[in-house]
């Protein structure tokens, strides 16, 4: 996968997915602007009005597309081996990188609408508070998936071996042991 324009990725840092969010999500809005755009028309020919009074209603109709849609286009995702960037906005830009090696948990959620239409939304929470939310991906279950095995394996190893873990859990047990007999 090539690497975006908006990002920079360190050295050896590869691309393992990227996306945005789905146009399919906004279907409802869309849906309401058609609606008012019939309104717009159909209320003025049947109470006899000026031709002028559909004006404000396409402007809505309009008002409600861009609203809508533009996040859409100005929205992106891209998950690494070493971390998770969102990037909203087109001009004035901002950029939320979440490194693996501090994420916590990993979450999809789909609403009834999203899952018959495919898509959902990834949240990934940090140690120390904070989250960011991947919305309107296709496949929601696949994208946390994969960052809930990339997160898996930039965990640090348990530090010394089996044998050395025993010798503690024994120590343990005769400390518990001489504690409880002291009573």
């Amino acid at each position: 996968m090539s690497n975006p324009d908006w990002i920079t990725l360190d050295d050896g840092e590869t691309v393992e997915w990227t996306g945005s969010p789905r146009l399919v999500s906004v279907f409802a809005q869309l849906l309401v602007a058609v609606l008012v755009v019939v309104g717009s028309v159909a209320l003025p020919v049947v109470i006899r009005l000026p031709l002028i009074a559909i004006g404000p209603g396409i402007l809505l109709a309009l008002l409600i597309t861009i609203a809508s849609v533009y996040p859409i286009y100005t929205t992106a995702f891209l998950v690494t081996d070493r971390a998770v960037y969102t990037k909203r906005g087109r001009r004035s830009r901002r950029v939320t990188t979440l490194e693996l090696d501090r994420v916590q948990d990993v979450s999809y959620s789909q609403s009834a609408v999203g899952g018959v239409l495919g898509y959902g939304t990834v949240t990934v929470e940090i140690a120390g508070g904070g989250n960011v939310s991947l919305s309107a991906v296709g496949d929601p279950k696949a994208v946390a998936d994969l960052v809930g095995r990339l997160t898996r394996g930039t965990a640090d190893t348990i530090p010394g071996s089996v044998e050395q873990w025993r010798a503690v859990r024994d120590e343990l047990r005769g400390i518990r042991s001489a504690l409880e007999s002291s009573r």
